[in-house]
């Protein structure tokens, strides 16, 4: 198995809107590797969260195209860690608002056993995984 970097799966994922010369190049050579590649392909926890704070924050992407994209890369070949948990995730980020970054960290506690996740994120308290701690 070999793992992807966040920077290789927003070079595939994002193939089709490049228009500089060398991310052009670059997205060439991956999408050559993810096609002759014969070993299995991983993505981490880390590497999702990257991939969606850059597709939100730097090409300005939709909360709802942010989930098509989670579910191009759950559909595809491509190992995702924890993919019941990610996909709980990815639900939890449709229906409250807050970052997928913030309802991962949910999920990941909730589906190992914890009651909820306390913090001090207002926004992030909206999901029923999360508790505000207050004073």
């Amino acid at each position: 198995m070999i793992g992807l970097d966040t920077n290789i799966l927003l070079r595939w994922l994002m193939a089709d809107a490049l228009t500089e010369e060398e991310d052009l190049g670059q997205a060439e050579l991956v999408g050559d590797f993810l096609s002759a590649e014969a070993d299995k392909l991983f993505v981490n926890h880390i590497v999702l969260v990257e991939t969606i704070w850059v597709l939100k924050h730097r090409v300005k992407l939709s909360r709802a195209t942010l989930v098509s994209v989670m579910k191009k890369i759950l559909d595809s070949a491509i190992i995702v860690a924890d993919p019941h948990i990610v996909t709980a995730a990815m639900d939890m980020y449709s229906r409250y608002p807050g970052d997928f970054s913030d309802h991962l960290i949910g999920e990941v506690n909730r589906q190992n056993g914890c009651r909820t996740t306390m913090t001090f994120d207002k926004v992030a308290s909206k999901s029923p995984n999360f508790s505000e701690l207050q004073r």
